[in-house]
């Protein structure tokens, strides 16, 4: 290999190595408890009055890309085990027990994100929707990333999220998509004589 090529391949993968930002999972770089924050927000839950400042058990998926028509689910944490841990160390914070740094191969300074959250024993927040248990998913926002040998950054760039329980209208669409499958399902039985 010609000495030029072969310093172009070094930088290449020296480049490479370095082009993958890293974030991670909580937000307990906020500072306002603002119900309108739009950046490091807090989880809220939605009560018959006011939000509130969620103080209970609940699941968060979080979902990264370098764009925002292509995220992929980095991890779903489960914390709806009545115990609190984790998933509240001050009301409206999330941090999760086992920290994990993600990687978001492409990201050099910042990343596109998405978190949803919702409470109760259920596996996603579709099936938390499905059931009508308080949910929430936030707007795709961008979040800055730590390019090794830096630090990883957590969700700085989080809104305000507010756990609802959705309205009789959406389990009235969930329930119109799933009839409107229903076409498809069926098939013609068959007669043996």
């Amino acid at each position: 290999m010609k000495p030029f090529h072969f310093s172009l391949f070094v930088i290449g993968i020296t480049t490479n190595a370095f082009a993958q930002g890293q974030i991670v999972f909580y937000n307990l770089g906020n500072e306002s408890t603002s119900l309108t924050a739009t950046s490091s927000g807090l989880f809220w839950i939605s009560t018959a009055t006011t939000p509130l400042l969620i103080n209970q058990d609940f699941n968060a998926a979080l979902y990264a890309g370098t764009d925002s028509s292509n995220l992929q689910l980095l991890n779903t944490v489960l914390l709806s085990n009545g115990t609190g841990i984790g998933d509240n160390p001050l009301p409206g914070y999330f941090l999760e027990p086992t920290p994990n740094t993600y990687t978001i191969q492409g990201a050099f300074t910042t990343a596109f994100v998405q978190v949803e959250a919702w409470t109760g024993n259920y596996n996603s927040y579709a099936a938390a929707l499905t059931a009508g248990a308080p949910a929430a998913q936030s707007p795709i926002f961008v979040n800055p990333v730590g390019v090794p040998p830096g630090f990883p950054q957590p969700l700085l760039g989080m809104p305000a999220m507010i756990l609802e329980i959705p309205e009789p209208s959406t389990f009235a669409l969930v329930g119109l998509g799933g009839l409107s499958t229903m076409p498809f399902l069926r098939r013609k039985s068959v007669r043996l004589i």
